[in-house]
């Protein structure tokens, strides 16, 4: 039985050499620390659907070891159905409502700072670290913020709009004020030579490769008032110009496998799912200046008050550059976002964050 204390953090560890490297930080600096892998797929499961499974058997292994190597111990939490229903579900389901989600963001509100936070309570853990490559601040008047992480490369802030002023509080990044380079260096020097060379993970953890529609085809079967059908493929005008193999098979700004002959290359504009229609265009046609959040999360609150009176940018995923823009509280809540200049390929379903030079203000989903 561990005893409580408020010196007692929780890593999520993954197997990786971000979290690894977050254990041997703040045992260094005397927390006592304990180690947490999340076990989201079995491995019936993934091998029968084709997936590749997030914090896998594997990784759960190489977690194991280091902890054994820092002489901590390490808990494995089976959140399965959770993470079949918070993540995998709605991952499947926003595709076939013609959205582009990112589950990458939901994992991290829903599962990690959320079910995972909770669950390292019981096991006596104040805090919860994870190898995120962020930073958090607090002021003199005890409220916290989010920060962008020193290695503006690595930062990882757009996937954590979310966080919010009660989870702030027991969250801790250790890695946030590093570079990638320093991370592997602590790794390699506290004897963890593979996990210090271990390569970054850049795909859909539970997807194999980058063409989802099988998996979602399979995944489908589970989900009702959703149509794999065939429909139509319009121009802006309305007017027919193909056909489409089912709506979850396109994103929008998407390029290629349309199946139409054209002289200039064609790109998704919108998807109706409502129609099960497909609209196309060309490249200019993929420029907009303008966006709808709705349930934006404002990790200070009393920022929405004021949100336009703040020089904002914003990303509209996770790779996109800062864009400059004006964002505004709507008469109905929602947050509406203004360009300073016109962006491409504005996607629904994908996250837009807003942020006051390194502080993240918040997010929400694109309509």
């Amino acid at each position: 039985m561990l005893i409580k204390s408020n010196k007692t953090v929780a890593v999520a560890m993954s197997g990786g050499v971000d979290s690894s490297t977050s254990a041997v930080i703040l045992k260094n600096r005397g927390y006592s620390v304990i180690g947490v892998s999340m076990y989201l797929i079995s491995k019936d499961v993934s091998s029968s659907a084709g997936l590749k499974t997030c914090c896998g058997t594997e990784d759960i292994i190489d977690a194991k070891r280091v902890c054994v190597k820092l002489g901590i111990p390490h808990f494995v939490i089976n959140l399965e159905n959770e993470f079949k229903t918070a993540v995998i579900d709605r991952f499947v389901s926003e595709y076939l409502e013609g959205k582009t989600p990112n589950p990458c963001i939901l994992c991290n509100c829903v599962m990690k700072f959320d079910v995972l936070l909770k669950r390292i309570k019981e096991l006596g853990a104040g805090s919860l670290a994870t190898g995120h490559y962020a930073r958090i601040a607090k002021n003199t008047a005890g409220q916290y913020f989010l920060l962008k992480s020193k290695d503006l490369t690595k930062d990882q802030s757009y996937v954590l709009y979310n966080l919010s002023q009660e989870n702030l509080k027991d969250i801790i990044f250790p890695v946030g004020n590093l570079n990638k380079r320093q991370t592997r260096k602590i790794a390699l020097e506290a004897g963890f030579t593979e996990i210090s060379s271990k390569k970054d993970s850049v795909e859909i953890c539970f997807v194999t490769g980058k063409n989802y529609s099988e998996f979602i085809k399979k995944q489908a079967v589970n989900i009702s008032n959703h149509s794999l059908s065939k429909g139509f493929i319009k121009n802006l005008e309305g007017e027919i110009i193909g056909e489409h193999n089912g709506i979850f098979n396109y994103t929008v700004g998407q390029r290629k496998r349309l199946g139409i002959s054209s002289k200039n290359p064609l790109y998704v504009i919108k998807i109706s799912a409502e129609n099960n229609e497909i609209f196309v265009g060309n490249l200019e046609d993929c420029y907009a200046d303008v966006l709808t959040v709705k349930n934006f999360n404002f990790i200070n609150p009393e920022d929405r008050n004021r949100l336009n009176k703040i020089e904002t940018t914003a990303k509209i995923r996770y790779s996109s550059p800062d864009y400059k823009c004006k964002a505004s509280v709507s008469e109905n809540g929602s947050v509406k976002i203004v360009f300073d200049k016109k962006v491409k390929f504005i996607t629904p379903g994908q996250s837009a964050v807003l942020y006051s030079g390194i502080k993240v203000i918040g997010g929400g989903i694109i309509e």
